[in-house]
């Protein structure tokens, strides 16, 4: 077998329990230099499969609070010896294209400080494309020292000191890796930790220009307008479903779309249990 030529770059993976995604995450991180794993207290094999898949591989236990927190950590303690950082979950994948062009970018970087990718989302065998509004942009490749992250919701978002650009070419994203139940589990907490995001998101202002920006600037803002829109349910699924032609992805994109429906159905449940546990606080003072 040819040995794989390493590109001068530290990959971190995050995990929790992830036996099941952690050997082939690893196996499309070969041609990075530097990989490195930042676990949350697995009670599974994950990190005696990442050893045996990675010799090399350099393991860091750190408790997850957040997101945010969890990649912060990661930057201050995994000691990269490279300017460069890709942030990869362990239910994702990095193609041979995708890697070729994240080593394009880097050497081509200029002044810039870190790059945005975009991922192929897989549901029932299939890549469901419409249904999940691709391309949606996060920031995982970084110059060491120029980005921080902050919780924003269930996720993240960055804080960089410098221009950031895009790399169009898609990593690949399994998140019902683990079956459907955890999923849905999954974002039953998310929907939790989505109700201060959405008060948050009323408070800010509404700038009709950035609806005209970049994707990022897009998301945003559009995230913006959602957070004061009625009928958020319904509107998720005609957005979804009709106007980014989720009915393209047959009947899987049907199912996603509901999905993402019942998820709005509960962050709209949590908020007006909220609201009525406040008004009967309130009462009794």
């Amino acid at each position: 077998m040819t040995p794989v030529r390493r590109y001068p770059l530290t990959a971190i993976v995050l995990t929790q329990d992830e036996e099941i995604n952690i050997r082939d995450c690893l196996k499309t991180l070969a041609w990075a230099d530097d990989v490195v794993v930042v676990d949350s207290g697995s009670r599974d094999r994950t990190i005696e499969i990442a050893r045996h898949e990675r010799p090399d591989v350099r393991i860091f236990s750190h408790g997850f609070k957040d997101f945010g927190d969890q990649r912060n950590w990661a930057l201050d303690n995994a000691q990269s010896p490279h300017e460069w950082i890709l942030f990869v979950d362990a239910d994702e994948r990095i193609p041979a294209d995708c890697a070729e062009a994240i080593q394009h970018a880097v050497g081509g970087a200029g002044g810039l400080v870190g790059f945005f990718l975009c991922a192929r989302t897989c549901f029932l065998g299939r890549w469901i494309r419409h249904s999940t509004m691709f391309p949606s942009w996060q920031l995982r490749l970084l110059r060491r020292g120029a980005v921080r992250f902050q919780k924003e919701g269930h996720g993240q978002r960055e804080v960089a000191a410098g221009p950031l650009g895009y790399i169009e070419t898609p990593y690949d994203h399994f998140g019902f890796s683990k079956g459907l139940e955890a999923w849905i589990a999954r974002h039953n907490r998310y929907s939790t930790e989505e109700i201060e995001l959405i008060h948050r998101l009323r408070t800010e202002p509404l700038n009709i220009l950035d609806a005209f920006g970049p994707p990022v600037a897009r998301r945003r803002f559009l995230k913006r307008l959602a957070a004061r829109i009625g009928g958020r349910p319904v509107m998720r699924f005609v957005y979804l479903y009709f106007l980014r032609g989720g009915w393209l992805d047959g009947r899987p994109g049907l199912l996603y779309c509901l999905l993402r429906m019942a998820h709005e159905i509960h962050i709209v449940a949590k908020m007006e249990e909220r609201r009525c546990r406040l008004t009967d606080e309130r009462a009794l003072h």
